[in-house]
């Protein structure tokens, strides 16, 4: 049995906890030959080999460019497959993806990931459950795009960077949500049913190997909040060092570790909204981390901060979930599916400071955070990538 897996991300040590690589490594112990074809990146050197074995996961990486790729078509039609997987609504390696699986005869499961950051679908993709469009208008067929040409372009976005979204997710043979909340979505806006399978994580805190990163000047070795995240206004960072400013005033301290791998002009926000904050002291930057640099934080953080106002799943809940780190959420629909308040984490209402802060507090109160780290044990048991595999190949078993 062969199966193409289709992706932007993945076969690179900072994302090799992506659900996308588990199935992979899980295929290939089951026997099945899988392989990861994900974009080629000259000017980014973990994406610039054209093919390689990571982890005992064949890949290829592919070149794109307007949204199609010859190399992608030309790798399926040779490697025939009987199952293209394709990932994340906004991969520009889904149209050929698509192409080549219908012309080699293989089935086509589309996994859904991130329906609401499609700017086609909402104007704003740091706020989007406030910011739907009033008229969405989904480009699925071919008639439709040409159509499109003559008529008012729809909202959002181009039309082919539209066509090339959508086209190949409305004609998949099954859709796979990872949520509750994206899959009424996508029955809503698109007509679509589709099989629920939740991601999760490769459980390894005990195991995982530990580096200490170069920490900045005045940075405690433990007991500091933890965020590690893009620096997006859907990921809550700015109400991170509101509720930071807020504990100040009240005359205590609260130190953060700040980890993030978007460029330069993006995290100049971050530091702007600090220095403007007058909390310096107690923001501490690091730009990229290994693998064994964020286990070495994980296991002296007293607390993750998650205070997303959006997010298509979430990993690193349960990553802190895995290393028994307590967890500070917030009320957003993703999260309400595995986040309980009291219970495994701590819920703020999103894009509030003052509600973060009380629980930051509340963190320090007799036996929260070991009921915490007790729950999130729990929770992150029921979420692991045996679990996800498993899920995932009861969804698609008829199809193969």
């Amino acid at each position: 049995m062969k199966i193409a897996i289709v992706t932007p991300f993945g076969a690179e040590k900072r994302l090799d906890a992506f659900a996308e690589f588990l199935i992979a490594q899980h295929l290939i112990r089951d026997g099945r030959d899988a392989r990861l074809f994900t974009y080629h990146l000259q000017n980014n050197p973990e994406y610039a080999e054209k093919r390689m074995t990571y982890k005992t996961v064949p890949t290829v990486r592919c070149r794109q460019r307007y949204g199609f790729s010859p190399r992608l078509v030309i790798e399926i039609l040779k490697f025939r497959p009987q199952l293209v997987l394709l990932c994340h609504i906004r991969s520009w390696l889904n149209l050929s993806g698509y192409v080549a699986a219908r012309l080699v005869g293989a089935k086509v499961v589309f996994k859904v990931i991130g329906f609401l950051h499609d700017p086609c679908i909402v104007s704003d993709r740091d706020n989007p459950l406030e910011t739907v469009h009033p008229k969405i208008d989904l480009l699925t067929r071919i008639p439709k795009l040409v159509k499109s040409y003559f008529d008012t372009p729809p909202a959002g976005c181009g039309r082919w960077e539209n066509f090339v979204t959508h086209f190949p997710m409305a004609h998949a043979d099954r859709l796979i949500t990872i949520t509750e909340f994206e899959r009424e979505w996508v029955k809503r806006v698109m007509g679509l049913e589709s099989e629920l399978v939740p991601w999760g994580v490769k459980p390894e805190a005990d195991q995982a190997a530990e580096t200490e990163p170069a920490l900045p000047e005045g940075c405690p070795k433990s007991g500091f909040l933890f965020f590690i995240g893009q620096v997006k206004r859907r990921k809550g960072w700015d109400t991170i060092i509101e509720a930071l400013a807020l504990l100040k005033e009240q005359g205590i301290r609260k130190d953060l570790v700040f980890v993030t791998s978007s460029s330069p002009d993006e995290y100049r926000e971050a530091h702007e909204l600090v220095e403007k904050l007058g909390v310096k002291d107690r923001v501490h930057f690091l730009y990229r981390v290994s693998n064994e640099e964020k286990a070495w934080l994980y296991r002296r953080a007293a607390g993750l901060l998650a205070p997303s106002r959006y997010e298509g799943f979430g990993l690193t809940p349960f990553e802190a979930f895995d290393f028994g780190v307590p967890v500070f959420g917030t009320d957003i629909p993703v999260y309400s599916d595995f986040l309980k308040d009291g219970y495994n984490s701590l819920i703020s209402k999103k894009g509030d400071p003052i509600t973060l802060a009380e629980n930051m507090k509340r963190l320090d109160q007799s036996g929260v955070r070991e009921t915490l780290i007790r729950g999130g044990k729990e929770t992150v048991a029921k979420y692991t990538d045996k679990q996800i595999y498993e899920a995932y190949r009861r969804a698609v078993v008829d199809l193969i």
